[in-house]
């Protein structure tokens, strides 16, 4: 059987997919917190989603920190790598999150 979510439901579990925008780290820990289960377990979700630029920052600028016996021009070039891999990384996990807001939008479960 197929449970049907109300309106309201749908909204609060897009919501903190899309909160990326306004508020990435407390608008999914609250509805984590509040909600009920089908909407809390998207929020701990979108809240993962949310958070993994910033740990990949954080991991590449310990291995930024850790290279420091090679020549200057490698450490250029592995910084200038670690950089786009966290542009693309951030870019990717933006659109993730709006793909995900909208497929919980159009889909009749959560």
């Amino acid at each position: 059987m197929v449970t049907r979510y109300t309106q309201s439901e749908k909204i609060l579990a897009a919501l903190s997919y899309f909160s990326v925008f306004f508020a990435p780290i407390i608008f999914p820990i609250v509805v984590w917190i509040l909600a009920d289960k089908p909407v809390s377990t998207h929020a701990k979700k979108s809240l993962l989603f949310h958070l993994l630029p910033y740990i990949l920052i954080v991991i590449s600028s310990v291995i930024i920190g850790g290279i420091g016996s090679i020549t200057s021009q490698a450490l250029y070039v592995i910084l200038m790598i670690l950089a786009a891999l966290g542009a693309f990384a951030a870019i990717y996990f933006v659109i993730y999150n709006l793909l995900c807001g909208i497929r919980i939008l159009l889909k009749d479960n959560l």
